[in-house]
């Protein structure tokens, strides 16, 4: 059986034991921490051993660590910035070396809502992409050191553009651009995630993404969104729109070896966090990733 697991993200208890609890019952054996959730942000390493020893108590794995995001960005926009956000990030890396995951996930382009108001947006475009260069290769002797992969993901602001009235892409969306943004890195400590909602949010097929990224691939969130109008939906699988048989297929086609990690954190129809995740789990049983909990 593959790893499958589910982000912590989709319960909205700051308490992480809670959270635990409820995926322990429902029959996940790991977890992606999600450090935003659980208001660990600012002084990630500090909490390391407590979630250890959360985990430990449950017989869970942490498979991987999403980063501190909004602000906390590879490519922000001015020194100041970056730099405190590369000092957050290290030390989150850490943390997932602590808790035992192999990859964090790291958002690198930051969203539009951050950018200077002043500024015309597209000016801001190399200036970003440029800084988020400089802080991989800052971070990559970190991840060296906790023994874990930094994980590039795929994001969907090319919406957010849309919304505002811009045309064309924002930079480092699509997986094929990533790609090529991480060839100078080494594959040991630099990798990517593809998240299928963002893919077909931003028009890319999620199958073709997939194949772009990879041997460099080493994370999924895999969530579904509406077919003609997706918006980063983050619902449960088979509640969307996304042809998931080609999504799976293309996973088994580049021999996947990473978690299939389901971030699920939106009801279609005003499911519970709970009823979310056992829906989630009965269709990761039913698609042969997983056993059911009674036959564990």
């Amino acid at each position: 059986m593959v790893q499958v697991s589910y982000s912590t993200y989709g319960f909205t208890d700051i308490a992480y034991s809670g959270t635990l609890d409820q995926l322990a019952e429902i029959g996940f054996e790991c977890v992606e921490f999600a450090c935003d959730r659980h208001g660990i942000e600012q002084d990630p390493l500090q909490q390391a051993s407590d979630i250890r020893r959360a985990l430990d108590d449950r017989n869970m794995q942490a498979t991987t660590v999403h980063a501190p995001a909004r602000r906390n960005v590879l490519g922000a926009s001015d020194e100041t910035w970056r730099a405190a956000a590369v000092a957050v990030l290290a030390d989150a890396l850490r943390l997932t070396g602590e808790l035992g995951a192999r990859g964090m996930v790291i958002h690198g382009i930051p969203n539009p809502m951050f950018l200077p108001q002043d500024q015309e947006m597209r000016s801001l475009y190399t200036v970003m992409v440029e800084a988020m260069a400089r802080s991989v290769a800052e971070l990559v002797p970190v991840a060296e050191e906790a023994g874990v992969r930094i994980l590039l993901e795929n994001l969907p602001y090319n919406k957010d553009l849309k919304v505002a009235g811009e045309v064309g892409d924002y930079p480092l969306m699509h997986v094929e651009d990533l790609r090529e943004f991480i060839e100078p890195f080494p594959a040991e400590q630099v990798g990517l995630i593809v998240d299928v909602g963002h893919s077909w949010t931003n028009g890319r097929d999620p199958a073709s993404e997939i194949l772009a990224a990879g041997d460099r691939l080493w994370g999924t969130h895999l969530q579904d969104v509406d077919h003609d109008n997706p918006n980063d939906d983050h619902w449960a699988p088979l509640q969307g729109g996304l042809d998931w048989t080609s999504i799976l297929d293309a996973l088994q086609h580049i021999e996947y070896a990473g978690a299939y990690t389901f971030e699920i954190i939106r009801p279609r129809h005003e499911e519970t966090a709970e009823e979310m995740a056992r829906m989630t789990h009965a269709v990761a049983v039913d698609w042969g990733l997983t056993s059911a909990p009674t036959d564990r």
